[in-house]
């Protein structure tokens, strides 16, 4: 993942093929393969602003530049928790693509990023 342009409420992100593959598989295990309790809250965004952002990340291209606004961040880093917490361990690379691991290596860095972000907006 290559950060661009950081402002407060966007940031403009590169991502590689496998990184848009883990994006769209854990908006889509949250969107279509699993029930999400209180999905706004639980992910952050509603379940059709989800469904959009899933429908955007499936068809970038790879190693393009493309903008997202904070909560889109922030919902793939809930939805990453969501799958981690959901999922079997056995069956997790089988639904998503990517290992358990992986996917972790993934939430964290969205965390880290997110954080940052947040600081810069109230700073």
């Amino acid at each position: 993942m290559e950060i661009g342009v950081q402002q407060p409420d966007r940031l403009t992100l590169r991502l590689s093929r496998g990184e848009l593959r883990q994006w769209n598989n854990a908006l889509n295990e949250v969107c279509n393969g699993f029930s999400v309790a209180n999905f706004q809250a639980a992910i952050g965004i509603s379940q059709e602003m989800a469904i959009g952002l899933l429908d955007r990340v499936h068809s970038l291209p790879p190693d393009q530049p493309a903008v997202f606004l904070l909560e889109e961040v922030l919902a793939v880093r809930n939805a990453l928790t969501a799958i981690l917490a959901e999922l079997d361990p056995e069956e997790f690379h089988t639904r998503t693509g990517s290992t358990v691991e992986e996917a972790r290596q993934m939430r964290n860095a969205l965390d880290e990023l997110t954080g940052q972000m947040r600081f810069v907006k109230t700073a």
